[in-house]
């Protein structure tokens, strides 16, 4: 047996944090997840868009707030593009680009994701879950 591929398989594994069931984000949804990033407490956005599925730092380039820190929407319900509720600085779902002049080429923090089994998990070597839910 290959324990060193055992090893790599088993430290991926615990890098797993389970955001939700696959079937459970739908196009155009979004989960917010607390987490610890760098040893930071923060949030991270995980969304479908186009069937695939993204997750970033929940941060807005413009200033140091939440994507969704005035209201929980944080889709532009015509263009389909993420949008800071607070300054409304418009973002790609799939590349987390701004599409704001105001931000123009800056990037929402992207975080690694994936589908597994039918599971959604955030398999980000920056990202820790936190111990429990009252550390959010």
């Amino acid at each position: 047996m290959d324990t060193t591929a055992s090893h790599r398989a088993s430290a991926r594994d615990k890098r797993k944090l389970l955001v939700c069931d696959s079937a459970e984000l739908t196009d155009r949804q979004h989960r917010i997840i607390p987490l610890l990033f760098k040893n930071a407490r923060q949030t991270a956005i995980v969304l479908r868009h186009g069937g695939q599925v993204y997750a970033y730092l929940n941060q807005c380039v413009h200033m140091v707030r939440r994507l969704d820190c005035m209201h929980d929407a944080v889709f532009d319900t015509e263009q389909g593009h993420l949008r800071c509720s607070m300054h409304g600085i418009v973002y790609d779902p799939t590349t987390g680009e701004s599409l704001s002049v105001l931000c123009s080429g800056e990037h929402l923090e992207s975080l690694r994701s994936a589908e597994i089994d039918g599971q959604v998990y955030l398999v980000d070597k920056r990202v820790r879950g936190l111990i429990d839910s009252s550390d959010a």
